[in-house]
């Protein structure tokens, strides 16, 4: 019994398609490596107000 081997050979296209993929590659491994976008949640933008005597923001002179 004879085994049969099937040898490969890369086309040009084989080679274009290769290298399309290696850039779709480069081009996400350059988007992942970039700093994780600012959702703004959980930043404070602004001072907060400073909390002052409870009885002065009643309307109340006593």
């Amino acid at each position: 019994m004879r085994i049969s081997r099937h040898i490969h050979h890369p086309l040009r296209i084989d080679a274009a398609h290769i290298e399309m993929a290696r850039e779709a590659i480069r081009a996400a491994l350059e988007v992942l490596r970039q700093p994780q976008p600012d959702t703004f949640l959980g930043r404070e933008t602004h001072e907060p107000f400073p909390r002052e005597n409870a009885q002065s923001n009643t309307g109340d002179d006593a």
